[in-house]
């Protein structure tokens, strides 16, 4: 299984991130850029964690996983021991479905406030999905 894709989105994330906690030092337009790159990855990575899971699961054997949204596949995750809050991820998948009704500033905040946290857990997550693959192996 290739997980590139999924190393990538949180890699480009990550360094958005970075632009976010200077963003203060910047001009009132670029701020808004990086807020909006920022989102856009988050949105992005979000997307890519959870397919990523879902071929993951599938390849392990798991063939609900087939036809799983992205809660279920979230479920799934931990229960694999991949994630360990379910809870937390539904709320991810919250926040990205709000921010594509409506990308107010007031929903943008929410997410702002997540990204740290949100990135330490695609982190783990990442390197649980490759830790089973190799003792797999």
């Amino acid at each position: 299984m290739d997980y590139v894709q999924l190393k990538t989105a949180i890699g480009r994330f990550g360094e958005m991130l970075e632009a976010f906690r200077e963003n203060d030092r910047r001009p009132a337009l670029e701020q808004e850029a990086v807020q909006d790159s920022l989102i856009k990855r988050f949105e992005y990575t979000l997307e890519v964690a959870w397919k990523t899971c879902k071929r993951h699961l599938q390849e392990e054997g798991f063939t609900e996983a087939a036809t799983g949204s992205p809660k279920s596949i979230m479920r799934l995750a931990a229960q694999r021991e991949l994630i360990d809050n379910p809870e937390q991820w539904f709320g991810y998948l919250r926040f990205r479905q709000d921010v594509l009704y409506n990308c107010s500033r007031e929903i943008m905040k929410p997410i702002f406030d997540i990204s740290e946290d949100f990135y330490e857990d695609a982190t783990r997550f990442l390197k649980a999905m490759t830790d089973k693959r190799k003792m797999k192996i």
